[in-house]
């Protein structure tokens, strides 16, 4: 990677805007307080914090979290993470509830050499996903320099990825900088059969992923909320499953409708997409009392009932698949895994892929949270907190947020 880093800069007593990618799921705690459900994103940052605090710098965080739609949606604040950054690393993340504005201001001009303040989701403000100039020069008045180490946002142009580097001088940081020297090394030039696994319910970038990997992988597995739209394009009831509304992206202009997608992904490349051929469904999607399994070529989905796994059959056929793969590569889990009723599916594939001795590659915070959780964490090649931009990446595609940076 031929771009600046952090060791290229000094940053001592300067107001460093650090990008890290805390677009971390929330649940609430036997206190009934939001917490983030893992720490894997969190600590992947680190080295660069670290770094940061032991040269004088002074840290202002920012990230988004989830997509509010640039409206203030209080269960998607940043607090909660400011709180637990603070916990781990036993030192003070001040969390101001602005991220442009006159208490934003007043705070950051006045923090000190080693402090650090965590500033609110920049998706609360309209101009964010437009890459609004007016908005990234707002953010980029707060600081003298950007850390970009939001790998996990790199593909996106938003005013935070690509707009504050056009006022700012903008370098990567240690993780970013990892993550993109792994994925050189692992997929320069990737043994066969590539087997890609997708799931989880981050629907648009895996379907938009998937239609960028499609030429180059053998296999795509789909499981999780991504398999619904698969299976919804094949005339197959999903009953009250997850799906997604037609969404557009605004900085590029283009409207993405995954139903539509994978109709044609299924057609153009019969052979590589893999759908499920059972399920497991629940009566509820968010707390179901009663479960049970159908054949999708036998039998349909009650129209009130939701797919929350992949069923057994479907698990034999995508466990055949993995054993064969000489490349790996999985992103997002089989169903509703924090329910134990419905992590079968995602709890096979994460075992097989742990058996595997060809190259395996886990991305996406939820799927590093599953490798974390069930202690396989170091049985892969290589886990990765960034998920859609990962994907991205490895088509060969490049990377806007990374793109924009200084040069060396």
């Amino acid at each position: 990677m031929n771009k600046k880093t952090l060791r290229d800069v000094d940053v001592n007593g300067k107001r460093v805007i650090h990008h890290c990618d805390f677009n971390i799921k929330l649940r609430k705690n036997e206190k009934g307080e939001l917490v983030p459900i893992s720490d894997v994103r969190i600590k992947a940052y680190f080295p660069s914090i670290f770094y940061l605090l032991n040269h004088g710098a002074k840290i202002i965080f920012i990230s988004y979290l989830e997509r509010p739609g640039g409206k203030v949606v209080k269960k998607l604040s940043l607090a909660p993470v400011a709180k637990r950054l603070s916990q781990l690393i036993n030192r003070q993340v001040h969390f101001i509830d602005q991220l442009v504005g006159p208490k934003a201001t007043k705070f950051v001009n006045k923090i000190r050499p080693g402090e650090m303040v965590m500033l609110e989701n920049t998706r609360f403000y309209p101009g964010e996903e437009e890459d609004s100039n007016k908005l990234a020069k707002k953010i980029s008045q707060l600081g003298d320099l950007k850390v970009m180490d939001a790998f996990g946002h790199a593909h996106r142009i938003h005013a935070s990825v690509t707009g504050i580097p056009r006022h700012l001088p903008s370098v990567a940081g240690f993780y970013l900088e990892s993550e993109i020297k792994t994925f050189d090394k692992l997929m320069k030039n990737p043994k066969r059969p590539l087997v890609l696994i997708v799931g989880g319910t981050k629907i648009f970038d895996k379907i938009a992923a998937v239609r960028n990997l499609i030429k180059k992988a053998d296999y795509i597995l789909v499981g999780g909320a991504v398999a619904n739209n698969f299976l919804k394009a094949q005339r197959i009831e999903v009953g009250q499953s997850f799906m997604a509304e037609p969404y557009v992206d605004k900085a590029k202009g283009e409207k993405l409708d995954p139903v539509e997608l994978s109709a044609k992904l299924i057609k153009d490349f019969p052979h590589k997409v893999i759908i499920p051929i059972d399920v497991k469904v629940g009566d509820n999607i968010n707390n179901p009392k009663n479960e049970k399994i159908i054949d999708l070529k036998k039998g349909k989905l009650p129209k009130n009932w939701t797919i929350l796994d992949i069923g057994p059959k479907t698990i034999k056929k995508y466990l055949a698949i993995i054993k064969i793969g000489k490349t790996i590569f999985w992103d997002g889990p089989m169903g509703k895994y924090e329910d134990p009723r419905f992590r079968a599916g995602t709890l096979e594939i994460a075992q097989a892929i742990a058996n595997s001795n060809e190259t395996t590659i886990l991305a996406g915070g939820d799927t590093a949270a599953i490798a974390e959780d069930t202690g396989l964490i170091f049985r892969y090649s290589h886990v990765s907190i960034a998920g859609g931009a990962a994907l991205q990446y490895l088509a060969g595609k490049k990377l806007p947020g990374v793109e924009i940076l200084a040069e060396k």
